[in-house]
């Protein structure tokens, strides 16, 4: 079938012979009416090249687990699990490919968090917890295993923990020590001080009760630490991925068709005004 523009064409559309910048409908109808096969193949076949070469692309899974953190606590966990400590214990209980070396860097390369969908970045409360592999139960079995090892280097060493056990002890014993002497200067209040001394008094009690407050939350901080993160933060146990997370073989499908299509009729309408000047 001869798809190249003819005279008439061009004809009813004089300036349309000064290229594309002059180009009208009428001639722009004509030369799609004209090349309406080619238009229509062109989309096809790209679709179908498109569907083809993706199917045959290797296919990757993702496991997903959610974690409900904050932006900073969201930062530390990855921060933690590109740690040597955690891709270590990742590696020995999963690594069966290449070095020990190249499954660190691999384990790493192949695992991310991200804001969970629908959540703005900032001020989002729960995170996903991603990691692709070529095996489904694979995915799903490293990305349980970087929670475990996360979870378990959040808890302090046996020496941190005596550390903390101590700084523990030493603020529970100040706690309880300024809580006898504001329950004693309270009761007493009036038979140890003059009425001139009240206000110095009144000073010195609510300096008493702001120690006491900073003894009860350093150790509820200590008494947290001693515990780590807490599995609870985990909202969503990584899940076993059904359908593979990469290559989307319709997007790819549909994109090629609408590649071929476009370029096809960038091709015709080229074609079309080249024609057009040369025979000015």
């Amino acid at each position: 079938m001869n798809t190249d523009p003819t005279p008439t064409d061009f004809a009813v559309c004089p300036d349309f012979r000064v290229g594309l910048h002059d180009f009208s409908v009428r001639a722009f109808t004509a030369i799609i009416r004209r090349n309406l096969l080619l238009l229509l193949l062109a989309p096809l076949v790209t679709f179908g090249l498109g569907f083809a070469i993706a199917s045959f692309l290797p296919k990757w899974y993702t496991s997903v687990a959610f974690l409900t953190l904050d932006e900073a606590g969201a930062r530390s966990a990855d921060s933690l699990m590109r740690s040597p400590r955690v891709l270590d214990r990742v590696v020995s209980e999963l690594g069966d490919q290449g070095t020990r070396e190249a499954n660190k860097r691999s384990f790493d390369r192949n695992r991310r968090i991200v804001v969970a969908t629908g959540e703005l970045s900032g001020t989002s409360r729960l995170y996903r917890l991603e990691y692709s592999d070529r095996e489904p139960h694979r995915a799903q079995k490293i990305n349980s295993a970087f929670i475990e090892a996360w979870l378990e280097t959040t808890k302090p060493t046996p020496q941190q923990r005596s550390k903390i056990e101590a700084e523990l002890d030493r603020r529970e014993t100040s706690l309880r020590t300024v809580s006898t002497l504001i329950e004693r200067v309270q009761k007493e209040a009036t038979s140890l001080v003059s009425t001139d001394q009240s206000v110095e008094l009144a000073t010195s009690i609510a300096n008493l009760i702001q120690r006491s407050d900073d003894n009860f939350t350093a150790i509820l901080g200590l008494r947290n630490s001693l515990n780590g993160v807490p599995p609870d933060v985990v909202f969503s146990a990584p899940d076993l991925p059904e359908e593979p997370s990469w290559p989307k073989i319709g997007v790819i499908s549909i994109i090629s068709g609408f590649a071929g299509g476009l370029l096809a009729l960038i091709f015709v309408i080229f074609r079309a005004a080249t024609k057009a000047n040369r025979g000015v």
